[in-house]
C-alpha cells in the first residue's frame, strides 16, 4: 500500500474514532459517496459495453440476391441463370421455373431444378443451367436460403428473385 493511501486511511480512522458524531457522519457519507460513484461508473461501463456488442450484431451485413437471365432464347438451348450477392446467414442457392408469365414463385424446395451451396457471410456468384423445353414465357425463380437439418424454409426465411424468359 502506498504511503499516501496508508496515511489517509489512518487519518480517516482517527477522525472516525476520536471525532465528534457530526464529523464521523461526514467521513462515512464521503466514503458512501465514493462507493456509489464507483458503482455508478462500473454500471455505466457495463451498459456501454452491452450496447456496443448489440450494435455490432445489428449492423451485420444483410443478405442480398441479384439474378441475370437472357431476355429470350430458342427452344432446346441451354438456359444459364447467374445469381450473385451476399449470403449473410444463408448457405444455399437454388432455382426453379414455371411456364406462364404470371407464374408465382413457390418455396425454395418446391420444383427445384438445381441447388448449390454457398458459404455463409460471403459474397457469391453461381451459374445455374438447364435445357429449355416448351416455347412460351418461362418464369425463373432463384432462392437464397438456409439449408440443413434445422433450416426453416417457410415464407420470410429466404430471399427470392424472379425473371421472365421468352422461349421461341
Amino acid at each position: 500500500m502506498s504511503r499516501c493511501l496508508r496515511e489517509r486511511t489512518e487519518v480517516e480512522w482517527r477522525l472516525r474514532a476520536h471525532a465528534p458524531i457530526d464529523e464521523r457522519i461526514v467521513v462515512i457519507l464521503t466514503l458512501w459517496r465514493q462507493r456509489i460513484l464507483l458503482s455508478a461508473l462500473v454500471l455505466m461501463l457495463a451498459l456501454l459495453a452491452g450496447v456496443g456488442s448489440a450494435e455490432a450484431r445489428s449492423n451485420a451485413r444483410a443478405a442480398s440476391l441479384k439474378i441475370t437471365v437472357p431476355a429470350s432464347m430458342a427452344r432446346g438451348s441451354v438456359l444459364t441463370v447467374t445469381a450473385r450477392g451476399y449470403s449473410g446467414r444463408y448457405n444455399a442457392v437454388s432455382w426453379s421455373s414455371g411456364h406462364g408469365g404470371s407464374s408465382a414463385c413457390a418455396g425454395p424446395n418446391a420444383g427445384t431444378i438445381s441447388m448449390q451451396a454457398v458459404p455463409k457471410g460471403h459474397a457469391f456468384r453461381v451459374k445455374l443451367t438447364n435445357i429449355v423445353g416448351a416455347p412460351g414465357t418461362l418464369t425463373v425463380c432463384v432462392y437464397l436460403f438456409g439449408s440443413g437439418p434445422h433450416a426453416n424454409d417457410t415464407k420470410g426465411h429466404y430471399l427470392v428473385k424472379s425473371a421472365r424468359v421468352n422461349v421461341s
